[in-house]
């Protein structure tokens, strides 16, 4: 009889076994350039199932089929920016962890689509590497809170 490579381990650690297992969260990015989508999926790919879309459309279509835990989308797109996105999700996935990245900076408007949105985090351009880890890190910690200050990304350089 042969023995699998799990039966060996559970045979091999007695009565006190633990077994986790761990669902990887799905991150939809979304963006209209495609270098930026590439620079996305290398930046999240080792912790995160990365799915893409270059559009809101397709990322409305995403969202709506299910298995999307966390939304990062950039602001200046064509035909539909990411706020419109945010929106046109509302209230439907309310479950979604949501951050925007831009370039735009005023202050009250931020804060506006920050609340209107329901946006965990906001991620001002230039972003790196490091940066954005840490705001969807956040964005997914301050979920259950729904706590929506927000920071506009810069405070942490």
């Amino acid at each position: 009889m042969e023995t699998s490579l799990t039966d060996a381990i559970l045979n091999g650690c007695g009565h006190s076994c633990n077994i986790r297992w761990v669902k990887r969260l799905r991150l939809l990015v979304v963006d209209d350039e495609p270098d930026m989508l590439d620079f996305l999926e290398r930046v999240f790919r080792q912790e995160y199932d990365v799915v893409r879309a270059q559009t809101g459309e397709q990322a409305l279509a995403l969202v709506d089929a299910g298995g999307i835990d966390l939304l990062l989308t950039d602001q200046k797109m064509p035909r539909m920016t990411g706020i419109q996105l945010l929106e046109a999700l509302g209230d439907r996935h309310p479950d979604l962890v949501r951050v925007l990245i831009s370039g735009y900076t005023e202050v009250p408007d931020i804060q506006r689509a920050v609340e209107r949105c329901k946006i965990h985090q906001y991620v001002v351009k230039p972003v790196d590497s490091e940066r954005l880890k840490a705001a969807v890190r956040e964005a997914w910690e301050r979920r259950a809170t729904s706590d929506w200050t927000f920071t506009l990304g810069r405070e942490r350089e």
